[in-house]
């Protein structure tokens, strides 16, 4: 029982648009990081990136411009659901999807796992609506099996507000706002402090890190919901570094990707995960 790390394939676009600060026009190559956990009663994804028909025929889905666009980068066998049959695992092992917000490159993919339960927060759900204007597939719309839920429960880990996914403080949903309206940080609880995966919430790591006076990204300008928001985001992750030594991982970030558990016997273990010889979080690169 334990968390690690996966990519659905990659995103290109050019460094100055998605890294702070820079001013090159090198092509960078962007991971799509999705967290696999593994609890006693199944598997939980924290997002699912592509969809394996998507990885087969990125030109049909989401279409060639959109393709282009994103400078798509996948492989049929770059599909989540594929690569958990080569870490022993089926699909239908996984009962839980919790979606950090509902653009495609995140939950594209959950139409491959027919047993799970979408968790979505209300917020993102209403957001939707926006369509193509937020950044929105049409699909989204129609995405099965999904539980709503509010925000409605305590601060939690410097957060003014949470939900217990499980009721046993194991997986806590975070207000992550900013990028969307109904974006969510989901912090797992792992035997030696916590790893939080924050999506969008900045693209690289070092968008945070920085102080408030710092400029985002491009991208981060040109896709956040409201940018205030952001920075508040930016602010509460870098509070849970300092005081809680939390582990942070944001979706996009290449550098951070390498430094990642990427399969289930070098995972980081997790609260509920008591085996005897269990292999502990690895120390930050």
């Amino acid at each position: 029982m334990s968390v690690f790390f996966r990519t659905t394939g990659t995103m290109g676009g050019p460094e100055f648009f998605v890294r702070p600060s820079s001013h090159s026009l090198r092509a960078v190559r962007v991971p799509v990081i999705v967290a696999v956990l593994e609890r006693p009663d199944g598997l939980v994804l924290i997002d699912t990136g592509w969809s394996r028909r998507t990885c087969a025929f990125p030109h049909d889905d989401p279409g060639l411009a959109h393709s282009l666009l994103l400078g798509l980068s996948v492989k049929p066998e770059d599909a989540l659901a594929s690569q958990l049959i080569s870490q022993g695992y089926v699909p239908s092992d996984v009962r839980h999807v919790v979606a950090t917000h509902l653009h495609a490159d995140h939950v594209g993919g959950v139409v491959d796992f027919d047993r799970a339960t979408v968790h979505v927060h209300d917020r993102e759900l209403d957001a939707t609506s926006r369509g193509l204007r937020g950044g929105y597939s049409p699909s989204v719309r129609s995405l099965p099996r999904v539980a709503p839920y509010t925000l409605d429960g305590p601060p939690a880990l410097g957060f003014p507000f949470s939900r217990d996914l499980f009721g046993d403080g194991s997986v806590l949903l975070l207000d992550g706002r900013g990028h969307t309206a109904g974006s969510v940080v989901v912090a797992v609880k792992l035997q030696e402090g916590w790893a939080l995966h924050a999506g969008d919430a900045a693209q690289y790591v070092g968008e945070y890190r920085a102080a408030d006076a710092a400029p985002p990204s491009l991208y981060a300008r040109a896709m956040s919901w409201d940018l205030s928001e952001q920075r508040r985001t930016y602010g509460l992750l870098r509070g849970a570094e300092a005081t809680l030594d939390a582990r942070v991982v944001v979706s996009h970030d290449p550098d951070l990707l390498s430094t990642l558990p990427g399969t289930k016997e070098a995972a980081w273990p997790c609260s509920w995960d008591r085996r005897k010889g269990a292999s502990k979080p690895k120390p930050r690169g």
